[in-house]
């Protein structure tokens, strides 16, 4: 197992956060350099060429900053650019938050899965093709919801907006039968509560704690360090949405890659 150090992670803004969170949770004091792409945001939207290039300049950025494991917060760019960066860059860890989710479904023991994510997840039907390849029974019905990340990242959140949208997307007929529910989008968990009082009987996939397990299997260092923030655009809406729903209140400088 490679050493590790210090932790990297990104994201296109706020999603890769409740990846942050939940890592803190499994980690806490271990030296975790954030970094959120709000310049571009959201990935979701754009080809897999341009989440590619925005990927690799972040994960150079990270690396510069001595990040030796980089998580990457982000269905799209785990989807898009994960092998991409794993070839660039060999001398680094990777985590992405499709494999260890996919290994859980593999073995949870029911056979009708949904997914929402956005249209860049979606399109490279990474989910269901990683799941394939571990266990064929199980199926998996794939959703894509645009309008989730912009609802979230504009603060939409628990105004009854986010209610309503979600309901439209949770009643589409591709979700018919499933027995639970990834939120295949790292702005998602934030919605889990909704969701869950709209799908009652439907598992919610708890996707951040996942990723952070396996996170945790590769920390083997004593270091003890400050969470750092990096922004590549800083927006009032976003310090404020951080600080209220993430309980962040640190300095984001502002690096433009």
């Amino acid at each position: 197992m490679k050493g590790v150090q210090k932790i990297g992670l990104f994201d296109s803004g706020l999603g890769g956060l409740t990846v942050l969170s939940a890592l803190n949770k499994v980690l806490p004091g271990v030296p975790k350099v954030y970094y959120g792409d709000t310049l571009h945001l959201p990935y979701g939207d754009k080809s897999d060429r341009a989440i590619q290039g925005y990927s690799i300049k972040i994960v150079q950025f990270l690396k510069d900053q001595g990040c030796d494991l980089i998580v990457i917060a982000c269905n799209s760019a785990s989807a898009s650019a994960g092998k991409e960066l794993e070839s660039r860059f060999p001398e680094l860890t990777f985590i992405n938050v499709i494999d260890p989710v996919v290994d859980y479904l593999a073995q949870l023991g029911i056979n009708r899965v949904g997914l929402l994510g956005t249209r860049a997840t979606v399109r490279s039907e990474a989910y269901s093709l990683k799941l394939a390849q571990k266990n064929s029974e199980v199926a998996l019905y794939a959703l894509a919801t645009p309008l989730l990340v912009p609802l979230i990242e504009d603060g939409f959140l628990g105004t009854g907006i986010d209610s309503d949208v979600l309901a439209h997307y949770l009643n589409d007929s591709t979700l018919d039968g499933i027995q639970a529910l990834v939120p295949g989008c790292t702005h998602y968990p934030l919605l889990k509560k909704t969701a869950t009082a709209i799908l009652k009987e439907v598992l919610w996939i708890d996707a951040p704690n996942i990723v952070a397990e396996e996170v945790a299997k590769h920390w083997n260092s004593n270091e003890i360090a400050e969470d750092t923030f990096y922004l590549s655009d800083r927006t009032d809406n976003f310090l404020t949405m951080a600080k209220k729903t993430f309980q962040i209140d640190a300095y984001w400088e502002l690096v433009r890659l």
